[in-house]
């Protein structure tokens, strides 16, 4: 009997940095495929080459696996709790990829996320509510990207989406390193920018607490919200 058990991954890229977007992606993926990938060398992201991260990024996009990426760009992570946007587009990447399993007719879906603290049970609702009665199984556990190869999968994609942007905004603004507040060169950049005077870049993380001892006039402390407080993303929403 062919065997139809999908999976669901989902992970995320560039939550640390200060410069830049971080990428949450979601794939969805056929049992055998992941099979064959793990076979090609799939693991965690951060322990495979660049090299290799494109080899198998492509190799799963030409093996059928269906992908999605959103990139939260440095502003919103500066006004909104970053647990929160990641839940919520978390709930977008899971109704996407959703939809595109039960148009495909699938049976039998499984449900892989990394830990995103605190979300649990909403995370598991949002996927019962987008997937009903196929969904197979759910699971979030810290590291999962180490565990659970759909999840390696998924921090694939994110990094290699992330890394992709990055290249670019190289090419527009000069090397900077990795982007993390803890790397020298990274550092050493911003330093170098703050000290002509200019205004702060759009992909600078400008509540990051490292920017305040390297740019000071760049930082801002980032709002809390009070309980009971609505956010521009509420009212939108209609809540």
């Amino acid at each position: 009997m062919e065997r139809k058990l999908f999976y669901i991954g989902v992970d995320e890229a560039g939550r640390g940095p200060v410069i830049g977007d971080m990428v949450v992606a979601g794939v969805l993926v056929h049992e055998e495929v992941i099979e064959k990938l793990v076979g090609e060398g799939l693991a965690d992201s951060k322990k495979m080459s660049s090299t290799d991260r494109g080899r198998l990024y492509w190799m799963a996009l030409s093996s059928g696996v269906v992908s999605v990426a959103i990139y939260i760009p440095p502003w919103r992570i500066d006004r909104e709790n970053i647990n929160d946007v990641e839940e919520r587009v978390i709930g977008e990447i899971l109704r996407v990829l959703g939809v595109i399993s039960r148009i495909n007719g699938l049976k039998q879906v499984v449900v892989i996320v990394d830990e995103v603290k605190g979300r649990d049970k909403r995370i598991r609702a949002r996927a019962e509510e987008v997937l009903k009665s196929i969904l197979h199984g759910f699971i979030m556990e810290k590291k999962a990207d180490a565990k659970y190869p759909p999840v390696s999968l998924a921090s694939v994609v994110a990094k290699v989406s992330r890394d992709t942007s990055l290249m670019a905004l190289r090419r527009s603004v000069g090397g900077f390193g990795s982007g993390y507040p803890v790397d020298p060169e990274t550092k050493n950049w911003i330093l170098q920018i703050y000290s002509q005077g200019l205004s702060p870049p759009l992909f600078l993380r400008r509540t990051w607490g490292n920017l305040k001892n390297l740019a000071p006039s760049w930082y801002i402390a980032k709002r809390k919200k009070r309980a009971g407080q609505k956010s521009i993303l509420d009212y939108a929403k209609g809540r």
